[in-house]
């Protein structure tokens, strides 16, 4: 008998079997329940009761993954049709298979649901054996399409398979090119974890900021052990980015305070984000120096990392500055950054080059001209130094008023 053939007494022998070796009371009511409405053909209120399943009762820890396994293969895997693809998607991958088996199923669940959508649409193939141009189109855009494809490209990366995972992606990724797409959020979600999961395998650290900051921002939930996982990932790309030097989005959100109590692991991690966004030399070398024996993978870049701190620094030393006089001579910067006087020149040209910066330097009197500095995340004491500048040029603007009023007052009464 094929899985679309089976019957509803084949079902409830299932669901008996799966039951007599329950002994938890809700679960067992919730077993009673599937079996209802599987028998009433409910579909919605079958699968929001398998939604509660996999994930309520798994977060409590009242379901295994062997029994979740045994759910999709024994009992959801025989109406998949039926149900909503994305959720019989999201059943599946949480059901405990292996990479390979999943990749497996994911595609032969792909094959399944478009021979479906062509049967249920009466769609024919054309005489010369070419399939309807309309029908291409229809799956093209179809959601439980690409969510599978975003899904099968996922796993395999997983699997190293990276020319499969392009020749995939390849085919839905033009619709990702808005970020105000039609798509729903979680479909955008599966889009931009698979590609951070792409770029971190290759390294890519400033690709993977920026996907795993759009991943963050559209995915509707995370576990605790997700946002741990997330957040570290999202710092130790910001360290090692060489084109991040902006980490606004990623301090100002609630999930950098998962490593930010003592207790937490990675509470080392939360601090060297917060001194390199300050530029604060002194602080980021303490806390660089416990990250070293944490992280194989920051210690294998120190000469990278210890260049973006002084960068930093630099930038930091231009906001204190008055407005009106962003002039540092080559001296000032070569002692607050530590860099030797003759490679200053070298370190504001990189910082021209990153466009962090816009001004000139003077070459005969050695001093840099700073024209425009790009605005970043401030802490409360970076704060307190922009105010300072503005109560001075405020002082500086009523100064000038009140001289041009002393120079000109009888010109001013006249008009």
């Amino acid at each position: 008998m094929s899985a679309m053939d089976i019957d509803s007494n084949d079902v409830s022998t299932v669901l008996a079997t799966i039951r007599s070796e329950l002994d938890n009371a809700d679960l067992i009511s919730l077993f009673y329940q599937l079996e209802d409405y599987y028998e009433r053909k409910l579909w919605h209120q079958l699968t929001q009761q398998l939604d509660e399943l996999y994930y309520n009762f798994s977060q409590q820890d009242q379901i295994s993954t062997g029994l979740k396994h045994k759910i999709y293969t024994q009992f959801i895997q025989q109406f998949t049709m039926k149900l909503n693809l994305i959720k019989v998607v999201d059943f599946l991958i949480a059901s405990g298979f292996n990479n390979e088996t999943t990749l497996e199923k994911l595609i032969n669940l792909k094959q399944e649901y478009i021979k479906y959508i062509k049967r249920e649409n009466n769609f024919k193939d054309n005489e010369d054996g070419t399939e309807d141009p309309d029908f291409i189109t229809l799956v093209a855009n179809d959601e439980s399409v690409i969510y599978i494809d975003l899904q099968i490209s996922r796993y395999y990366l997983y699997l190293n398979q990276f020319e499969q995972c392009d020749a995939t992606m390849s085919k839905i990724e033009s619709k990702f090119d808005n970020l105000n797409n039609d798509l729903s959020a979680k479909i955008n979600a599966a889009y931009y974890l698979t590609k951070s999961i792409e770029f971190k395998l290759h390294e890519n650290y400033n690709a993977y900021y920026t996907n795993g900051l759009l991943h963050l921002s559209s995915v509707p939930s995370l576990t605790s052990e997700e946002k741990v996982k997330l957040c570290y990932d999202l710092c130790i790309a910001a360290l090692l980015g060489d084109k991040v030097y902006n980490f606004g989005e990623l301090i100002l959100h609630d999930i950098l305070q998962e490593i930010a109590s003592d207790a937490s692991p990675y509470n080392w991690l939360y601090h060297l984000i917060h001194a390199l966004n300050a530029g604060d030399l002194s602080n980021f070398n303490h806390w660089l120096s416990i990250a070293f024996t944490k992280s194989p993978q920051l210690s294998s870049h120190q000469v990278f990392i210890k260049q973006k701190i002084i960068i930093m620094a630099l930038l930091e030393l231009i906001s204190t500055k008055s407005t009106t006089n962003k002039r540092i001579s080559f001296k000032e910067i070569s002692d607050f950054t530590g860099t030797p006087l003759n490679d200053v020149e070298h370190l504001v040209i990189k910082c021209f080059s990153l466009k962090l910066i816009q001004g000139y330097i003077n070459q005969i009197d050695q001093v840099l001209v700073i024209t425009w500095l790009q605005p970043r995340i401030l802490n409360l004491k970076q704060v307190h130094t922009l105010y300072t500048h503005l109560v001075d040029w405020d002082h500086k603007v009523e100064q000038l008023g009140n001289l041009v009023y002393q120079s000109g007052g009888t010109v001013w009464a006249g008009i």
